[in-house]
């Protein structure tokens, strides 16, 4: 039984924490009635002492996709195409990879701004899209056999806009006029009354989110909750132009051995028992946001905030679940500590309530079986203990087993020297030394102070570089005696060979 009544009560609670003098942000619940609840907090600019309500606009980041998607479909965008025939100058696995796939996280597509990230070169850098695209002509492979596993990518959205037959704002108001979405080309372009994104430094003072990448599909639309609330609306009652598309986006893909994965186009389902739920989040530097619809209730809920630590999925999650009664999972927990494939790249680092795969963090769900799994259609893992104080399972429905490294491990003394690989079509170098406080990696990109790193066993080793407003994790793995391979969650494809 539906209770608006303690989906928001559960806002409430779960939003106090943004104080009135702080940055904050909205939550919204709706049915096909239109608003149910709207509990707002916060402000929405420091420096101009505004109020965040659920009229104020904020940067959607990656709920863009499913928008994009839609939009893409009433343009006639055939999915079945592989990517080289929409788009020249690819390199050959790349240009082979279906457009589905590219856009449901199956085509093994390595993260455009995490491949350069792996090379020194900061997302605060500002790059306009024609260079961008020229960069994603220069990714050399992909992560994975397509159709094999799942990784979240943004550079299929990229690609596929380019292929578009016209801008994509201009599709929007083709085929969508009149929903209040705002397509800005980067973040120096004004948005009429736009939430600035916040994040807190070490010292406890709010620092401005920046991000210098030209915005693409995969994320830059804006608009408010109000008018996201409108487009859902319509979206799962096929009106206003998308008749037929929710059935469309909402649609799992599939892997070749038949695995639903549960991520659609620019939606993602939540793998729980009661109704059936799908959404899908966002996340810019200082802004973290997440949209869940249950479409046979016609209702859902809308989380935007301007504030680096909200933890949006979750907060949209608990509020859906106090609506519906559904039980959500309950905490999990790991053996903490680093862990590696002994013959793979493959990595992880458990905290004990949360594990970082390939760099990426998720909170640990318990299962029924022991098994430790996470909420998240386009990142899933099912992990337990295993033999010897390591641990196996699954991580994007590929079967891995993770020994434990020792913690007094030292480094693999193969990794060090100097490195030169092909970066996007450029020669880069890094060098691998040994200093008084351990060993350390030299990065291409912009002159920055070396990265510590830490032994991950036998043939890699674990980077941790600061990017604010967090840290970039990645591992070096030595592939071949003289080929070195970067690994992260998002793009493992950077190869280097022994100078």
């Amino acid at each position: 039984m539906v209770s608006w009544q303690q989906a928001e009560a559960r806002a409430a609670v779960l939003a106090s924490g943004w104080t009135a003098d702080e940055p904050g942000g909205v939550v919204l619940g709706f049915d096909r009635g239109g608003v149910r609840f709207v509990r707002a907090a916060g402000l929405a600019s420091l420096e101009h002492r505004v109020p965040f309500t659920a009229a104020t606009p904020t940067r959607l980041a990656s709920i863009t996709k499913h928008v994009f998607c839609a939009a893409a479909l009433r343009d006639g965008l055939d999915l079945a195409r592989p990517l080289g025939a929409v788009v020249q100058g690819l390199s050959p696995d790349i240009a082979a990879v279906p457009l589905r796939r590219a856009l449901d996280m199956t085509g093994g597509l390595p993260d455009l701004a995490e491949s350069f990230g792996l090379l020194g070169i900061p997302s605060t850098a500002s790059i306009d899209r024609p260079t961008l695209l020229e960069l994603a002509r220069g990714l050399p492979g992909v992560n994975f056999t397509p159709g094999h596993s799942i990784a979240y990518s943004n550079t299929g959205y990229r690609l596929a806009e380019a292929a578009l037959s016209s801008r994509f704002d201009e599709l929007l108001a083709r085929h969508f006029p009149g929903h209040g979405l705002f397509y800005p080309e980067d973040e120096a372009e004004p948005v009429p009354g736009l939430a600035t994104g916040y994040w807190k430094d070490k010292e406890g003072h709010w620092q401005r989110g920046r991000y210098g990448l030209n915005f693409s599909a995969s994320g830059g639309l804006a608009c408010s909750a109000e008018a996201l609330m409108r487009w859902a609306q319509q979206l799962m009652e096929g009106q206003g132009g998308t008749a037929g598309l929710w059935q469309q986006l909402a649609c799992s893909g599939r892997l070749q051995d038949g695995t639903e994965t549960g991520y659609g186009l620019g939606l993602s389902r939540v793998a729980l028992t009661g109704p059936l739920l799908w959404g899908h989040g966002g996340s810019l530097p200082g802004y973290k946001n997440h949209m869940l619809l249950a479409p046979e209730l016609g209702a859902g809920v809308i989380v935007l905030s301007n504030r680096e630590e909200t933890a949006a999925y979750g907060l949209s999650l608990a509020v859906m679940a106090a609506l519906t009664g559904m039980t959500l999972p309950g905490p999990g927990r790991l053996p903490p500590g680093l862990f590696s494939e002994v013959d793979g790249p493959f990595w992880a680092e458990s905290t004990g309530d949360a594990v970082l795969l390939l760099g990426a963090q998720e909170p640990l769900h318990a299962g029924d079986d022991g098994t430790m799994r996470g909420l998240q259609s386009h990142l899933p893992f099912e992990l337990r203990p295993g033999p010897e104080g390591g641990l196996e399972g699954r991580i994007g429905h590929r079967a891995v087993r993770l020994d434990a490294v020792e913690a007094e491990a030292g480094l693999d003394h193969r990794l060090l020297g100097p490195w030169r690989g092909s970066g996007f079509g450029d020669e880069a170098r890094l060098e691998i030394s040994l200093s008084g406080s351990g060993a350390v990696l030299r990065l291409p990109g912009i002159a920055a102070p070396p990265v510590r790193l830490r032994p991950l066993g036998r043939g890699k080793a674990l980077a941790v570089r600061p990017n604010p407003p967090g840290a970039s994790r990645f591992a070096l793995w030595l592939e071949q005696p003289d080929t070195l391979l970067l690994v992260s969650q998002r793009s493992r494809v950077l190869r280097f060979r022994r100078c």
